[in-house]
C-alpha cells in the first residue's frame, strides 16, 4: 500500500495485498447477495440443486461428488459440493493474478480452478476410483459438524466432510 500526501490530506493507494484482502472479504458477501441472504444457495453462478445432488448426509454428498465427476460437472462440484472456504480462498488467490473489473476477475479465477480440478481428475483416475470405493465400502465416523469415511480394508486413506447450513461438503484434505 502506498500513501501520498495531497492537497486534501493523505491519499491511500491500495497494493496487491490490500486488494487481495478486499476481494477475500467481498467474495462471501457477493455470494450472499446473489442468493437473497443464504450464502450457499447460489455460488459462482450455479444454483444449489438438492434434488439432483443431495447433501443431507456425508454419504449422499459423496455420491453427489462422484455423480458430478461422472457428468463432468466439475464447476457444480466446486460451487456446491466442495468446501466453500477452500474454493473461495483459491478463487481469491487466482483473482489477484488477473487484471480487470472485480466481477470478471472472480469469474476468470473460478474458471481457472475448474480447469485445474478437471485436469487433476483426468491425470489421476485412481482418485475417482478411490472415491467410488469409499462410496461402496466406507465406514463412517459422523459427528455434529464433521464426518470421516474410512475404508473397511486396511488403507491409510480417508475422506473428510464438514457440515455447513445443513449440507455436507467434501474437504480438500487427505490422510
Amino acid at each position: 500500500m502506498s500513501i501520498f500526501s495531497g492537497k486534501d490530506g493523505l491519499t491511500v493507494i491500495p497494493g496487491k495485498r490490500f486488494v487481495g484482502c478486499l476481494i477475500a472479504a467481498l467474495v462471501p458477501l457477493a455470494c450472499a447477495a446473489q442468493d437473497g441472504g443464504t450464502r450457499l444457495s447460489k455460488r459462482h453462478g450455479f444454483e444449489y440443486a438438492p434434488e439432483l445432488y443431495p447433501q443431507a448426509t456425508p454419504q449422499e454428498a459423496l455420491a453427489s461428488v462422484v455423480k458430478a465427476i461422472d457428468r463432468k460437472n466439475i464447476d457444480y462440484l466446486l460451487a456446491h459440493l466442495a468446501d466453500p472456504e477452500f474454493v473461495d480462498e483459491r478463487v481469491v488467490n487466482y483473482a489477484m493474478l488477473v487484471k480487470g473489473d472485480e466481477r470478471a476477475r472472480l469469474v476468470l479465477a473460478f474458471e481457472r480452478l475448474v480447469r485445474e480440478t478437471t485436469q487433476h481428475f483426468r491425470e489421476d483416475p485412481l482418485l475417482v476410483k478411490e472415491l467410488r470405493q469409499f462410496l461402496k465400502e466406507a465406514d463412517w465416523e459422523v459427528q455434529d459438524q464433521t464426518a470421516v469415511g474410512v475404508l473397511k480394508t486396511p488403507s491409510p486413506r480417508r475422506v473428510f466432510f464438514r457440515k455447513l447450513e445443513n449440507r455436507w461438503f467434501l474437504e480438500n484434505r487427505q490422510q
